[in-house]
């Protein structure tokens, strides 16, 4: 039986990789270019390459085409590090995006998650985190205005875990977080670069002082492609 010609294109990039022809952060040849080289038309280009970027082989970057993927962020369930932290580990160049700086009052759920009452008002903080500029999770951060009165852009922009630990002198314990799949809305969709209705790891998380007091209400949506979670388990 003769092979699809989409899956020979997908062999052939795969062999690429294999013998380091392509190696992680390479653009792929455009899809004009690929429909060229193998005289296809151009959506058996699109399915071979829709294939190879659903199975972890490549990424897309709105706007500047298809890349060889970077090794995924492994995040360990375990642990406690910050978004800065875990670059850092990986060698990638962190940079945040402040979508917006609010204060409100705690809802139910937040003012529950953070120890507070329905009349105390919180910072909620949109951004999105990015790893060697690529678009890695977005972020709706809820923190306690009292705890946090001096919170701004500059603030945000940087890492939160070590202006908390550095400069307030607070000790960070412990979270308990969620994860569970989603598919990306409109929203999450353009804010990191992915199309709709793309699987993103949606992990809700709370972290608390060594005092027992949460300080921050966290619901993250992440890029599949670029993230895995590892746990260590010991029967």
């Amino acid at each position: 039986m003769k092979t699809p010609i989409y899956q020979v294109i997908e062999n052939d990039i795969k062999e690429k990789l294999k013998s380091g022809v392509l190696t992680q952060g390479d653009m792929i040849p455009s899809e004009n270019e690929l429909k060229e080289e193998y005289s296809v038309s151009r959506m058996t280009v699109r399915q071979a390459l829709n294939n190879l970027v659903n199975e972890g082989y490549l990424f897309r970057h709105k706007g500047k085409g298809t890349f060889v993927n970077t090794l995924k962020i492994e995040k360990k369930i375990q642990g406690l590090l910050g978004f800065s932290e875990e670059m850092r580990r990986m060698n990638r160049k962190v940079s945040n995006k402040i979508i917006s700086i609010q204060s409100l009052l705690a809802d139910d759920e937040v003012a529950a998650k953070l120890f507070l009452n329905n009349e105390e008002e919180v910072f909620l903080v949109e951004r999105v985190r990015y790893g060697d500029k690529i678009p890695i999770l977005f972020e709706k951060l809820y923190v306690p205005k009292r705890l946090f009165k001096d919170l701004n852009e500059k603030i945000m922009t940087g890492s939160f875990y070590n202006y908390i630990e550095e400069e307030l002198k607070l000790k960070i314990n412990y979270c308990i977080q969620t994860i569970e799949a989603k598919l990306a809305n409109a929203t999450v969709s353009e804010l990191l670069e992915v199309p709709k209705q793309s699987p993103v790891l949606y992990i809700t998380l709370n972290t608390y002082l060594d005092n027992g007091r949460p300080f921050e209400y966290v619901k993250s949506y992440y890029r599949a492609d670029q993230y895995r979670f590892i746990q260590h388990a010991i029967r």
